[in-house]
């Protein structure tokens, strides 16, 4: 009876301190929102289905694909990162898949793609949102058959590969858009793990701002112990629409910029008040959508409406003209690729 005692008892001490961790591999954070990240990632780490991980830019999704890795039972293989945005249209399929030499001009060699240089292991794929439509279902048919050819080749291969993909954007929003295929979004949908953003994540912004804050205090030599009260409270209101990234480079910047022992919400304020008027809106409301101004877009001065590519135009260009020309934030703000917008 004491030795059932005694075991029940470990497993609650065990369990408690997984569910109190302050850190998870690269992760720094004690909030709700991040322990719920760090259990899932327990449960799903072992099993080789598609995971898709969603959330903010900023939010730390390499991080999550890495961590994923880290705790399954391929940690000892590659981990295999792909950038979809980052790739020509033109030579995407030849990036993924490989390319025997002279399968195209410039093609002076064969080479081997990401998935094969990713067998047994994962393969990141960053922003899967920005994929076209052709490699989206390139990459499907591969996903169901686990079989590819290479660019040039017609033999058949055969690989064993976990996907972890990532986008920032809504996929399922891009479905009903026509830009991302229904099969593709059910096939990476397995499990979903949603990253929440630096706002919603309470005393986890102190936490990483003191880390932060020792981490590059040392590296550029400067005797920066803490932040005063006042600073703490700056730091915990501010709304951080560049998560953690952002509040990793405003760190940086008030050590970079200041010598005292501790740092004021007067130094903060010099780096934070300039990005106010910058940051995304949260919502259409700020953007003094109201009832008169998009009847204004939807109608001709006849009162009869317009074609859905005039509206959607004029819609793009309004929401350019508000971000001051910044098609990035633009889209972000849209939800649709910023390639859409070219």
């Amino acid at each position: 009876m004491s030795l059932g005692l005694s075991i029940s008892f470990e497993e609650f001490q065990k369990n408690k301190k997984r569910l109190s961790r302050e850190r998870y591999h690269d992760f720094i954070g004690a909030s709700m929102p991040m322990q719920t990240v760090y259990q899932m990632i327990d449960k799903v780490a072992a099993s080789k289905a598609p995971i898709l991980i969603t959330g903010e830019t900023g939010t730390g999704k390499e991080l999550c694909a890495e961590a994923i890795h880290k705790e399954s039972q391929q940690a000892d293989k590659p981990f295999v990162v792909c950038n979809c945005a980052a790739i020509p249209e033109n030579l995407q399929e030849s990036h993924l898949f490989g390319h025997l030499k002279g399968a195209f001009t410039g093609a002076n060699e064969n080479r081997k793609g990401l998935v094969s240089q990713a067998d047994g292991g994962s393969l990141f794929l960053d922003e899967i949102g920005e994929l076209p439509l052709l490699m989206q279902s390139t990459l499907l048919r591969f996903m169901q058959t686990k079989t590819f050819s290479k660019v040039g080749n017609h033999q058949l291969e055969k690989l064993d590969v976990r996907f972890i993909c990532v986008t920032n954007r809504n996929l399922l929003g891009e479905v009903k858009a026509g830009r991302f295929r229904e099969d593709l979004y059910h096939r990476l949908n397995v499990i979903e793990i949603e990253l929440p953003a630096l706002r919603k994540r309470g005393q986890d912004i102190l936490l990483l701002a003191k880390f932060f804050l020792h981490q590059f205090a040392k590296e550029e030599q400067k005797d920066i112990q803490s932040f005063s009260a006042c600073a703490c409270k700056k730091l915990l209101n501010y709304e951080w629409f560049g998560n953690v990234r952002e509040l990793q480079n405003t760190i940086h910047n008030v050590v970079l910029l200041n010598g005292d022992k501790v740092i004021t919400a007067e130094m903060l304020a010099a780096k934070l008040a300039k990005k106010v008027d910058n940051d995304v809106p949260k919502d259409y409301n700020q953007l003094n959508c109201n009832e008169k101004s998009l009847a204004s877009i939807a109608l001709t001065s006849d009162n009869i409406i317009r074609p859905f590519e005039e509206i959607e135009k004029e819609a793009i260009l309004k929401t350019i003209e508000y971000c001051n020309g910044n098609v990035v934030k633009a889209a972000k703000l849209l939800k649709i690729s910023k390639s859409y917008i070219y």
